[in-house]
């Protein structure tokens, strides 16, 4: 009776210090969710399974035991998620919601570019057997709730952002959140790292209460969900939130259990780190307890059973670390077995980086990590495109370019930035997305010289070819072409210097 008793006032406490903490909090018994889950497809699909132990049904049972009504929930799983009966449930449910009342939906399988891929995908007709996100605004049109979670555990699941845009547009009184493995722009490890770090924080581990206040906010919860696929999965998994969703909104109270606490030394409880094990090997591995004075930690191997936890020396243990990439650098970058000149654009933590593979669209621009890049292999290789300068001024968005398309040059526009790329816009109405190398600014007239080498529009054709100035017009300027073509004028705007 006593250990229950204790176990009871220390669930009354945790409710107590949520209550205290004034925020926003989630409600399980007004909440709805919608769960497809797909481990394996039929050949037509041309989809590889996954093997091994699923953690979609914990998932669900996991809400359950937090308070959601089993009779709001829907779990589609394998062949009952086609596109069809996921496209039918999510309506159906939203019907069933009121004012108030939250619903989450949740995808676990394959994914691409704002897209779910259903159990009846078909890889010979893919637009028409897909879940499209852009789906999801519409189906939930008769839909009264007030917040919508959508969770994707898949490839390019961070691409469910684009429905925070679309209800910050049509809708913005509803607060929506999109939790995501991994970035839009990547291809996912097939773990379920990422469902059982969710699981863990609608469980309420404490763990994840690193100020000890006995509540796990929204932001929490992010920060131990990214660190999970940040040093588990080298993935950049990421929360995304509506401008109106409130940051300090209470996902669940701590449970009751080791809570972390202030350790003397660098490593504090919930910590993800190297250790070493008793035979001498590291591993990646978490904290889960400490001595008071930090002399040593009990420590959880990623990826093995509870049964390998262990106690080992605070000298055991170390930093997970990567090596360091530099943005605006050129380097060599792995995919698929092969080796691919790519440029740096952005980092996130100096952890990721933001690769733009030199001579395409920006369709297979992602994050990565430094072991996946070497420099240039061969002696004085460049990857920057023969054209662009590196002291070439940035373009400023809604100026026209000159921009490549695998190594071909055509007049467009800057539309955006995305990553560190630039977002074109060709005038036939395609989009790309190219680093600062890849776009030379239109020439000033009045910087143009006689002689000077530069790119310019020939007659109709789109596509922008080398030749050198022969006579600067009022309103045209006459182009010697390098091939040979009879030279011929061009407006000013059709004409970008060539930076060496």
């Amino acid at each position: 009776m006593g250990a229950l008793m204790k176990t009871l006032l220390l669930g009354l406490f945790a409710l107590l210090a949520v209550a205290a903490h004034g925020a926003p909090q989630w409600q399980p018994a007004h909440t709805f969710l919608v769960s497809a889950s797909i481990t394996s497809w039929p050949e037509k699909a041309g989809l590889g399974a996954f093997p091994g132990t699923r953690y979609d049904q914990p998932f669900v049972d996991q809400l359950k035991a937090a308070g959601v009504p089993a009779g709001n929930i829907v779990f589609l799983k394998d062949a009952a998620a086609t596109h069809a009966a996921m496209r039918k449930a999510l309506q159906s449910v939203a019907e069933r919601c009121s004012p108030g009342d939250t619903l989450i939906f949740c995808f676990q399988g394959h994914g691409s570019r704002k897209m779910l891929l259903c159990y009846d995908y078909d890889a010979a007709h893919p637009d028409e057997t897909v879940f499209h996100m852009e789906e999801i605004t519409p189906l939930l049109k008769g839909w009264k709730g007030d917040r919508l979670i959508l969770i994707g555990d898949c490839c390019c699941s961070g691409s469910l952002r684009s429905v925070i845009k679309d209800f910050e547009k049509e809708r913005p009184n509803v607060r929506v959140a999109a939790w995501a493995s991994v970035a839009a722009s990547n291809t996912s490890t097939g773990n379920w790292t990422f469902t059982e770090g969710l699981i863990r924080a609608f469980a309420g581990d404490p763990l994840i209460d690193r100020n000890h206040d006995g509540a796990l906010t929204i932001t929490e919860v992010d920060r131990f969900l990214h660190n999970q696929m940040k040093y588990k999965e080298n993935q950049l998994a990421s929360l995304t939130l509506s401008a109106n969703f409130e940051k300090d909104y209470v996902l669940r109270a701590a449970a009751p259990g080791t809570a972390p606490r202030d350790i003397p030394g660098p490593y504090q409880v919930g910590d993800l780190l190297d250790a070493r094990d008793k035979e001498g090997k590291w591993y990646g591995a978490e904290i889960i307890d400490a001595k008071p004075d930090g002399s040593s930690y009990r420590v959880h191997y990623a990826g093995w059973d509870d049964k390998w936890n262990e106690w080992v020396d605070a000298g055991y243990l170390r930093p997970i670390t990567k090596g360091k990439l530099a943005v605006g650098d050129h380097y060599e970058v792995q995919w698929q077995k092969k080796w691919y000149p790519a440029t740096i654009t952005r980092t996130v933590e100096d952890y990721f980086y933001f690769v733009h593979y030199d001579g395409y669209g920006g369709e297979d621009d992602e994050w990565i990590t430094a072991e996946r890049a070497r420099p240039p292999q061969k002696q004085g290789a460049k990857s920057a495109p023969d054209f662009a300068s590196p002291e070439q001024r940035a373009p400023a968005v809604g100026e026209v370019v000159a921009a490549q398309w695998h190594g071909d040059w055509y007049r467009a526009r800057v539309t955006g930035l995305a990553n560190g790329t630039f977002v074109v816009r060709y005038e036939d109405k395609t989009t790309s997305k190219l680093s600062a190398a890849e776009i030379l600014p239109m020439a000033n007239g009045s910087e143009l010289r006689v002689g000077e080498r530069v790119l310019a529009v020939w007659g109709e054709q789109l596509q922008m070819y080398p030749g050198r100035v022969q006579v600067l017009g009022p309103k045209k300027v006459t182009i010697r072409w390098e091939d040979g073509s009879e030279p011929s004028k061009v407006p000013y705007d059709g004409v970008a210097r060539i930076a060496r």
